[in-house]
């Protein structure tokens, strides 16, 4: 086994050398073969004059924005099927005080999703004084390929439309605490449900723009309220926790005795 290993280490190092691991980019993720079918998943997303600085174009205290700033990337790798194992945050501020206070919130969102595993590491800035805040979060996660969600929705599935869209860009307050807002907690539950197959976390461009990304055309489908009833009440309550929303492509049956 350790052979094994050993050779494909090997391989893998000549073909980043020579330049022949080819990259693989899906919606907002990057896909990089690694050894065997395991592939590296890597998320990023930034965040920027949001925060409680004085120069901060949207004020809103951090024990909101470091919540919306993580979970964004954490949940992409997650909807992949792949395992997260590192979280990096680049915070553009002071340690003390700040720094402080949003990694403590990063970790406890980590522990409180069942990831406390996950490894939190990053950078801040105290060399400069800052006056307005800003970051960016990476999530890096392993992925074996007999476990990929990406494009794993089939024919006959129910899309189902999770939770509400919420759009902190249009002065719209709402809590990342509110339980009809999406947690890093909903994607590792709706991961673990069987009859669940693609999960699609919806952003900021809402979900007729990911619907036709979905399709590979414009959409100008609208999830109509009487479909939406139709979807079985007492599991979309369960899992109506939902970010902007989250997107997902369920089994036309599935068992009862699971929700």
């Amino acid at each position: 086994m350790q052979r094994e290993l050993g050779e494909s280490y090997e391989a893998l190092l000549s073909q980043i050398k020579t330049g022949s691991v080819t990259p693989e980019k899906v919606r907002d993720v990057t896909l990089i073969p690694l050894v065997g079918d395991v592939k590296l998943v890597i998320a990023c997303d930034s965040n920027a004059s949001i925060g409680e600085k004085k120069n901060d174009y949207y004020k809103n205290a951090y024990e909101e924005v470091a919540v919306s700033a993580m979970k964004v990337p954490l949940m992409e790798v997650l909807a992949t099927g792949a395992v997260p194992v590192v979280v990096v945050d680049n915070l553009c501020m002071e340690m003390e005080g700040a720094g402080k206070r949003i990694i403590s919130i990063m970790r406890r969102q980590l522990e409180e999703a069942g990831l406390s595993n996950v490894q939190l590491t990053g950078s801040t800035e105290d060399n400069m004084p800052t006056t307005q805040s800003g970051f960016g979060v990476t999530a890096i996660g392993l992925l074996q390929m007999q476990d990929c969600r990406i494009a794993s929705t089939r024919r006959g599935d129910r899309v189902v439309c999770v939770g509400v869209p919420r759009s902190g860009i249009k002065n719209e307050r709402y809590s990342e605490y509110d339980r009809d807002t999406a947690k890093i907690s909903t994607v590792c539950r709706l991961a673990g449900l069987p009859y669940v197959h693609e999960i699609l976390p919806v952003g900021s461009k809402g979900v007729r723009y990911e619907a036709g990304r979905r399709s590979g055309r414009r959409s100008t489908w609208r999830p109509p309220q009487a479909r939406r009833r139709q979807c079985s009440a007492r599991s979309v309550r369960t899992i109506s926790e939902s970010s902007k929303k989250i997107w997902i492509s369920v089994c036309s049956r599935w068992d009862r005795s699971v929700e």
